[in-house]
């Protein structure tokens, strides 16, 4: 027998405890078996035990088998299902089937019977299980085709101005570090990673002129330029799994007291991550020579944004990011050092 199915477990509801038995005898030398006498105790040990395969009484006191069936095609859609029952109707074997019972066993039944009936539906479970493999497989390889892409345009930026190059990377490791620091969830984090990564995206649709010049921008420059960040929005959109990320690239250029681009947001309006990112954003740009400006020191540039809050930045946010920010620079100074010595 397959190693899959042999360490597979299997879960018997039934209030009759010589139909748990009988089940756990015919079921035990190919699975690992376990029983319970109510759809209560079910819920409290579905976590414990974790079933990937359930035969379910209908007739249970208290609360229906068919109710519970209907929970669990919520909970779990891929656990294949076998309902019991000694009192068949068509009416029950078509509500059983409809809320998504794999198959339906009448009693008393024959070891045979009850054999022939899991082993199909581990099969077919085991099937699911790898069509949804290949299928997490295959979103992957078009989430990372999608990222090297978006990652092509950054370097084709970066090609343009080369006074802005590396920045990307720079905000996405510093976003992430500070965001982690703050508490945010690890899996959300990674997803905003790629929106800090992405969020000047917008910059290839600003001509090379606007881009690289190296005095003040015009009235009418600078109006093309504060498209970038609703260019950047739209080419992300279509894109589902940077959904998360759309806030923070279409608003790190909002500002606290209403006069930032494009929407004009204000305080609170604003995405607390599109906040969070305007400070990074605004730090690694003072920190790095550009046309307009040589680059500041780490102490300069913390002292220049604290003198932004409440006009650019968010303000009790904006002091525990620079603190954030300022552990990581003193890492990164370690770490220097380290490598010198």
């Amino acid at each position: 027998m397959d190693q899959k199915m042999k360490s597979a477990n299997v879960l018997v509801i039934d209030d009759d405890l010589g139909v748990r038995e009988s089940l756990k005898m015919i079921l035990k030398d190919k699975f690992s078996v376990s029983t319970l006498s109510s759809i209560d105790e079910a819920i409290d040990g579905l976590n414990q035990i974790k079933p990937e395969m359930i035969f379910l009484d209908i007739k249970m006191p208290r609360t229906n088998g068919l109710e519970f069936l209907k929970q669990m095609r919520v909970l779990n859609s891929t656990i294949p299902i076998i309902m019991i029952t000694a009192f068949p109707t068509t009416q029950t074997t078509i509500t059983a089937l409809r809320y998504g019972a794999f198959d339906y066993i009448i009693k008393p039944f024959q070891p045979s019977e009850i054999l022939t009936v899991a082993e199909k539906a581990m099969n077919h479970r085991i099937e699911l299980s790898e069509k949804d493999r290949l299928v997490e497989n295959l979103r992957m390889a078009v989430q990372q085709n999608l990222f090297s892409t978006a990652e092509a345009l950054l370097l084709a930026i970066d090609a343009k101005d080369a006074y802005t190059a590396g920045h990307s990377k720079r905000v996405s490791l510093l976003f992430a570090f500070v965001a982690e620091k703050l508490g945010m969830n690890k899996s959300r984090i990674e997803v905003l990673r790629y929106g800090a990564f992405l969020h000047d995206i917008g910059k290839i649709g600003v001509g090379d002129v606007v881009l690289a010049k190296p005095s003040s921008l015009t009235d009418e420059e600078y109006r093309v330029m504060k498209r970038h960040s609703e260019i950047g929005y739209k080419i992300l959109e279509p894109i589902d799994f940077l959904k998360e990320c759309l806030p923070i690239v279409r608003h790190h250029h909002e500002r606290y007291d209403g006069t930032g681009y494009p929407d004009c947001l204000k305080g609170d309006a604003i995405p607390f991550e599109a906040s969070i990112l305007s400070v990074v954003d605004a730090y690694d740009a003072l920190t790095t020579d550009r046309h307009y400006h040589k680059k500041y020191s780490h102490l300069k540039a913390c002292e220049i944004i604290k003198q932004g809050i409440r006009i650019q930045f968010m303000p009790a946010l904006t002091e525990e990011v620079l603190a954030i920010i300022n552990r990581y620079h003193e890492l990164n100074t370690e770490n220097e050092r380290g490598v010198e010595s």
